[in-house]
């Protein structure tokens, strides 16, 4: 955990982020050749997004797999000069706090240590 600064706005594109628990279904798509390590899913709501790859245990073809542990896709839309608390880092995004916006992704690129 560290704190850092935003010094590169970011806005999230997807306005209903997947979401899923341990257990849950998903349908398993491209992986993102950008940001390795992420694969698109398609959620039990059928919100589409991406997730960590690490997070799901695939089926045998990889179309599908199970959730082996809660995660949300919910980014953080963030300004430069706002102060953020850095939660985690994967596959060059982090899970941040700010202290009134809540929590969420944003790309590390956007910000820098404080």
């Amino acid at each position: 955990m560290f704190e850092a600064v935003v010094v590169r706005k970011h806005k999230s594109n997807y306005p209903n982020p997947v979401s899923f628990v341990a257990g849950d279904a998903l349908l398993v798509g491209e992986r993102d050749s950008e940001y390795l390590g992420w694969v698109r899913v398609t959620d039990k709501r059928g919100d589409v997004g991406w997730a960590p790859l690490k997070y799901i245990e695939l089926n045998g073809d990889g179309t599908g797999g199970v959730a082996i542990k809660f995660y949300s896709a919910k980014e953080l839309d963030v300004e430069p000069g706002e102060r953020l608390t850095v939660k985690y880092e994967h596959c060059q995004w982090c899970w941040v706090e700010h202290e009134t916006k809540g929590a969420g992704w944003v790309p590390i690129e956007c910000l820098e240590n404080a």
